[in-house]
């Protein structure tokens, strides 16, 4: 009687054992290890796709079969062995679905065993881990590459301790500093003895910030002596954190050994004072010369009866001169390489400056400009600045008389192997030049021209004694054809 009712007892506590898991989303079975029959309790359809119907049907020796074959055995012989024993069983499996996926399953067991400490009845569940196992999996490979990373990460990633001693070090360590990890965690070597003398107390001041505030982040560079005496320059990023239990103080970060960048950084820095010291030095050159216009052009008007209309005159041409020049510095501070200018985008400023200076913005003479994307070094275009300006404001002032209309007409050419002609190799034999970056600059008008007897040679007027002075200067040769209109064709050479 007593027997029944125990019995009886425990048929209650299962009953509400199998319905407090079910709840749970876990799959409970209840078998029966003489016969092999199981009962099956719980989410059935979610857990396995079947129908309770359909899994109904399976008993000890068709559950094998929902094993994945790479665990059926170590799962068959561990259970084989808790039923001889009545040691529970634990074990972790994955389980095919009907929809032949499978998932991540951990199974529990207890086992009954009667008067003759025989096993007569195993009852467990079955819980789906396989979002657990797929964030371990994850972070598993997440781990991988973290150490991946550190192992080809070329500085060193470290962590200290509330002294600011190393707890971690992981990377180059020997290779940035000359010492191994031990010399560090032994206490034989300090990072701040490393440190250059000169940086030391800002190194000292930030390692302060990082000891009082609650939330910090230090980004520095500094000079470092290693082992073998060389100076390394170092980047250092470092921020507090705390441990796990929120109890102690941290900081974690990391080394980067900066020396090249710093030598290239320093070196382009050496290089710009240069470059602007030559671009000061020209802008002096440049003023010297446009000095000695103005002196020449005083000395031009001072040597006759003083005449208003051309003292104005000589005003407006020596501008435009300074405006020629000053566009060229505008380029060559907006150039890539602060040593030569697009020249085509410097006729294009010029020439728009000079018919707003004569006033023809809105009249019937027409700018033409003809010119590639050629840079040239400064030396080679200021002096063709200038003679552009003084060609096209000859054309301006005497080429359309009397409000006629006309065309004014700018072409800038390279001369290379197919284009060169006789012409190109007379002029490299007169001016002692090789064969090659030859260009030609051709400025003309359709306007009235020159007198038959006009003599480019013997000319009094400043601005085409200045073209030719400039053409020399630029180890160029100047050809003139004259009517209908003027053409002027100046080659030279540019490396």
């Amino acid at each position: 009687m007593e027997k029944d009712y125990h019995k009886e007892n425990l048929e209650k506590i299962a009953e509400r054992f199998f319905s407090i898991a079910g709840q749970t989303g876990q799959l409970i079975f209840d078998g029966d290890p003489k016969t092999g029959k199981i009962e099956w309790y719980g989410i059935i359809e979610e857990f396995t796709g079947y129908t309770p119907e359909e899994f109904g049907k399976v008993d000890l020796g068709a559950s094998k079969s929902l094993i994945h074959p790479e665990e059926q055995e170590m799962f068959w012989n561990t259970l084989m062995n808790s039923l001889k024993t009545g040691e529970k069983f634990e074990q972790k499996f994955r389980l095919e679905r009907k929809n032949r996926t499978y998932i991540y399953v951990e199974c529990s067991c207890v086992f009954l065993k009667d008067e003759n400490n025989r096993v007569y009845r195993a009852i467990g569940l079955l819980k789906n881990i396989t979002e657990r196992e797929h964030n371990q999996e994850k972070l598993k490979i997440s781990e991988e590459n973290l150490l991946r990373y550190l192992q080809n990460f070329r500085g060193i990633g470290f962590q200290l301790d509330g002294n600011f001693d190393f707890v971690l070090l992981h990377g180059a360590v020997k290779e940035i500093t000359g010492y191994e990890d031990k010399d560090f965690f032994s206490g034989k070597i300090q990072l701040a003895q490393l440190v250059d003398p000169e940086d030391r107390s800002n190194f000292f001041e930030n390692r302060r910030n990082l000891s009082t505030a609650s939330n910090y982040l230090v980004e520095q560079e500094y000079r470092m002596r290693n082992r073998n005496g060389n100076r390394v320059w170092i980047f250092e990023s470092i921020q507090v954190i705390h441990s796990i239990d929120q109890t102690s103080r941290l900081y974690q970060g990391f080394i980067q050994d900066i020396t090249e960048r710093k030598i290239a950084t320093e070196s382009l820095d050496r290089a710009e004072k240069l470059r602007k010291k030559e671009i000061h030095h020209r802008i002096k050159n440049n003023l010297q010369v446009i000095s000695s216009l103005l002196d020449l052009e005083c000395d031009n008007l001072l040597s006759g009866t003083p005449d208003h209309k051309k003292i104005a005159e000589a005003f407006r041409e020596s501008h435009n001169r300074i405006i020629s020049m000053s566009v060229i510095h505008e380029e060559l501070y907006n150039s890539r390489d602060m040593e030569t200018i697009n020249f085509a985008s410097y006729l294009k400023k010029l020439t728009d400056d000079l018919f707003k200076s004569y006033k023809v913005g809105n009249s019937d003479i027409k700018l033409y400009l003809d010119v590639e994307d050629f840079f040239f070094e400064m030396d080679n275009a200021i002096p063709l600045g200038i003679i552009v300006n003084e060609l096209v404001s000859n054309s301006l002032k005497y080429a359309f008389p009397d409000g006629r209309s006309g065309e004014i007409h700018i072409e800038l050419q390279a001369l290379d192997d197919k284009k060169s002609s006789n012409t190109t190799a007379d002029f490299s034999m007169q001016n002692n030049v090789g064969p090659s970056s030859y260009f030609k600059l051709t400025v003309g008008d359709n306007g009235i021209g020159f007198p038959e007897s006009f003599d480019f040679k013997n000319i009094s007027s400043l601005g085409l004694q200045l073209v030719n002075t400039l053409v020399d200067q630029i180890g160029g040769s100047i050809e003139i054809e004259n009517g209908p209109g003027m053409k002027y064709k100046i080659l030279f050479k540019d490396s």
